[in-house]
């Protein structure tokens, strides 16, 4: 025992919050060691200690082994039920080896390592380090629920099991990271989900190598590596009725342990244009919804493009009043369209970053006025003519209505090969980067499936339920057949 405590003394002698104890019970040494930062005292003395000091003051330690159950009576575990060397996840209490396990990892998890007897054990003495349950911050709710994902990964998987009440939702996890030794799991329902998919997303992530997993995104991108698409194929949310809502499609959720955000994949494109609250509304209504989005993604992609377009290459497409009101707004600017387009997109780019990075409290009021007088001052000094900040403006707010920044970041992208192929062949070269944007998204797969589904490949009935309008609920029987081979929706 002396030789094992001398080594993790030494091992760990560089880190302060780590407290070691040796005591001495009825004559009966016993070594302890833990991090102050990580555990919860009260836990560590009138549970562990007093548990120790009742144990051997009984004299009932009769063989190496006794220590363990007698400890998992008095926190009330029945140990035949607990599978300990499988489930270590949800113990209370577990016997190491020294050889095989890493006992630093378990120290530095929140864990009390007791040494007795040449035994070791870890006691899980986790202190509460996170954040209780909020409201979404990035994807607000109209009528839908409220809860969000936080940073413990089992409070996520229980606000999950919350809605999907059956054994049927499966949940598999794996450690991944030399230093971090993250869990990282996966869930989906297993009669809906297919096996194929399942087992693809599980080799994906067993073949990560890396000495840290600090957030999902890295999850994301590692079984995304193959993707060229500037789009992504997998849906990024801190909602759990959004996760669920997917799971019972077949789709499959990827969690991380500290990371507020889960994985939904495989991911259409559809997906990125739909929305949950959707369901939460009445059906008839969501056709003018969709609509507006759909507008939204051609507005903010093509309407700086269609000016210039128009304002460099194309005015006999212009009414003769309307020109004659462009030429009149246009007058003394000194920069060419295309520079003046593409100044102050930036200048809102940049304003939008800034909000995005500021306080609330500051943010939006920086926002809107550094847009006012960025605008106000912009025209009046003769650099950029007023319908180009109705342009830009427009364009700006249409790109409000998608909150991924991933998509946010693409459609940025596509706007500035609109724009550049607009300023050099007009209306020819939008039509151009049309069959550029159009090829780009056809030619991308999410986890073996068309990213353009239901459009390409087209399933009509898919179309006719989500693509711009919603099926009823009561009058929804089946799922996607690209998703799962248990098409019907059932009380199975």
């Amino acid at each position: 025992m002396e030789n094992l405590i001398e080594y993790l003394k030494s091992r760990l002698k560089n880190l302060d919050d780590i407290y070691f104890r040796e005591l001495n019970i009825k004559n009966k040494k016993v070594f302890i060691a833990f991090s102050d930062a990580l555990i919860d005292s009260s836990l560590v003395s009138n549970f562990v200690i007093r548990s120790l000091v009742d144990i051997i003051s009984s004299d009932e330690l009769e063989d190496k082994n006794n220590l363990k159950s007698k400890i998992e009576e008095k926190i009330g575990i029945n140990s035949k039920k607990i599978d300990l060397e499988n489930s270590i996840a949800i113990n209370k209490i577990k016997k190491l080896d020294k050889e095989k396990d890493n006992l630093f990892t378990y120290i530095l998890s929140g864990f009390v390592l007791i040494v007795l007897d040449e035994n070791i054990y870890a006691v899980e003495t986790k202190a509460s380090l996170i954040r209780g349950i909020s409201e979404p911050t990035s994807e607000n709710s109209v009528r839908g629920a409220k809860d969000s994902f936080v940073e413990n990964i089992m409070t996520n998987i229980g606000l999950i099991r919350r809605r999907i009440k059956t054994e049927k939702l499966e949940y598999k996890e794996t450690k991944i990271g030399t230093k971090t030794n993250t869990t990282v799991g996966i869930m989906y329902v297993s009669n809906i989900a297919k096996s194929e998919l399942v087992d693809l997303v599980e080799e994906k992530i067993n073949k990560i190598v890396i000495d840290g997993i600090l957030d999902v995104n890295y999850i994301q991108e590692y079984i995304e590596e193959k993707n060229e698409s500037d789009f992504p194929v997998s849906i990024n949310t801190e909602r759990p009725d959004i996760v669920s809502y997917y799971l019972l499609q077949g789709r499959i959720a990827v969690l991380v342990d500290n990371s507020p955000y889960v994985l939904i994949l495989p991911a259409f494109f559809e997906d990125f244009i739909n929305n949950i609250d959707d369901v939460y509304q009445k059906s008839k209504n969501v056709t003018i919804t969709k609509i507006i989005r759909y507008m939204c993604l051609i507005l903010t992609v093509m309407v700086p493009a269609f000016y210039l377009s128009l304002i460099t290459f194309d005015q006999e497409s212009i009414p003769t009043e309307l020109l004659t009101s462009f030429a009149a707004q246009r007058e003394g600017v000194p920069f060419p369209a295309f520079i003046e387009a593409i100044t102050m997109v930036f200048a809102f780019e940049i304003l939008r970053e800034s909000d995005l990075r500021s306080n609330k409290i500051s943010g939006n009021t920086m926002s809107i006025v550094g847009a006012l007088i960025l605008g106000d001052a912009a025209v009046s000094a003769g650099i950029v003519s007023p319908i180009m900040i109705i342009v830009v403006a427009l364009t700006t707010i249409s790109g409000l209505t998608f909150s991924d920044i991933n998509v946010i970041n693409a459609l940025r992208k596509w706007r500035a090969i609109y724009m550049i192929f607009a300023s050099l062949c007009g209306l020819i070269g939008m039509a151009m980067a049309t069959i550029l944007f159009v090829t780009s998204l056809v030619s991308t797969n999410s986890y073996t499936k068309s990213f353009t589904y239901p459009v390409a490949p087209l399933n009509m009935t898919q179309v006719k339920k989500s693509l711009f309008t919603r099926m009823a609920i009561p009058k929804d029987h089946t799922r996607q057949k690209i998703l799962t081979n248990n098409l019907t929706r059932s009380r199975e």
